[in-house]
């Protein structure tokens, strides 16, 4: 059986599913047998409140352990991680430190990784352990898997520099967005390409119980992050009668009777809220780098569904189903949601055709052809 290592940011069993939650998946359905090793997870992380510590991370620090059939987990837990403490002085005081963040042990999992056939790099602190995962095995493929702008994220400039300096050591540098990979390409690597996130088609296309009000148009985001709240307080005047389904952990709604606020919720749980919707919010506020947020895996999801996506005007893109509104100005969100709720999903046949499952993502990180015609 082969073996594939995911190091990444992400912890197995959180709520928040993320890309390479989804890539554990689409591998372990590929027949592989996978680690998902978490890093970085420090004490650092849980002096800033991180909410991977509501979960057993402490519990099972540095243990290989079996999730699932063929799915392992390791936590990598260290006293301190690299990161950007946001003032220069300190950050070069500490350099010395950070950069031994790189020879903190694993042993639990040196058999695994030594083992794998290939190995998946999330962008984040966990590529100052690219080094010391390459002396256990030369051999295998090495993927870098640019989840993230890293500039957008404001982390240290080690991780910058750390990312410059390994990028060429990669067999494939794949990004999901086509900012991310205008950024990139100015490094000039040979193997950098674009691959959008997958979409788990099947948990869409199953038969879902409507969660609706059938008298209202139903609004749904899905996210936990640059949530513009300006929006939801305009469009949610403009349309009394619509209703506004925000889930995540966003708090400090309005009260008023048609924003509807559920907090976190699993992945599984929001698939119909999804699917079902009238439209989809794609509601953001901009800071740098932010257009990487065009070809978010929610954009891509709610495109699976066929919804018309309401989002601001620095996520453009050439999608169909896409409308746009200028921060807050009442007048073209209106314009967005009127034109919106006016969409019809016939228009999508393009936009559809180049949205890919994960297992078809999967095997292009791996280096082999995917499993239908909209690959190629």
């Amino acid at each position: 059986m082969k073996k594939v290592t995911l190091v990444t940011g992400h912890y197995l069993d959180s709520k928040r599913k993320a890309g390479f939650h989804c890539l554990a998946n689409a591998y372990k359905s590929l027949g592989y047998e996978v680690l998902f090793f978490t890093a970085p997870i420090s004490y650092l992380l849980q002096l800033k409140g991180d909410y991977k510590f509501q979960f057993p991370v402490k519990q099972e620090r540095d243990k290989l352990i079996k999730k699932q059939d063929s799915v392992y987990s390791y936590v990598h837990f260290t006293p301190w991680h690299v990161a950007n403490l946001k003032n220069k002085i300190l950050n070069s005081f500490f350099t010395p430190l950070f950069k031994q963040y790189g020879k903190f042990p694993f042993k639990g999992a040196e058999k695994f990784i030594s083992e794998s056939d290939l190995i998946i790099f999330e962008s984040t602190p966990g590529l100052f352990l690219f080094d010391k995962f390459r002396r256990l095995n030369p051999g295998a493929r090495y993927v870098y898997r640019v989840s993230d702008d890293l500039r957008l994220l404001k982390v240290s400039p080690l991780l910058i520099k750390k990312e410059k300096e390994i990028f060429d050591e990669f067999d494939l540098v794949s990004v999901p967005s086509v900012y991310i990979y205008n950024v990139l390409k100015g490094y000039a690597h040979k193997n950098l390409v674009l691959n959008f996130h997958g979409v788990n088609k099947n948990l869409y296309d199953q038969n879902l119980k409507f969660p609706y009000n059938n008298d209202v148009k139903n609004l749904v985001f899905v996210g936990n992050s640059h949530f513009d709240y300006s929006f939801v307080e305009i469009a949610s005047k403009l349309k009394p009668t619509w209703k506004f389904h925000i889930i995540g952990p966003i708090n400090n709604l309005s009260k008023r009777k048609n924003i509807v606020a559920y907090g976190e919720m699993p992945f599984e749980e929001t698939l119909p809220y999804v699917k079902f919707a009238d439209i989809g919010l794609q509601i953001r506020q901009y800071s740098l780098g932010a257009e990487s947020l065009t070809d978010s895996l929610k954009m891509l999801q709610y495109t699976y569904c066929r919804l018309p996506i309401i989002a601001p005007s620095f996520l453009q893109s050439d999608r169909k189903n896409v409308f746009y509104y200028e921060a807050n100005n009442e007048k073209s969100i209106n314009k967005a949601l009127d034109e919106a709720i006016l969409f019809k999903e016939k228009d999508l046949t393009k936009e559809l055709s180049q949205i890919l499952s994960w297992e078809e993502i999967a095997l292009k990180l791996q280096g082999e052809n995917c499993l239908s015609e909209s690959c190629h």
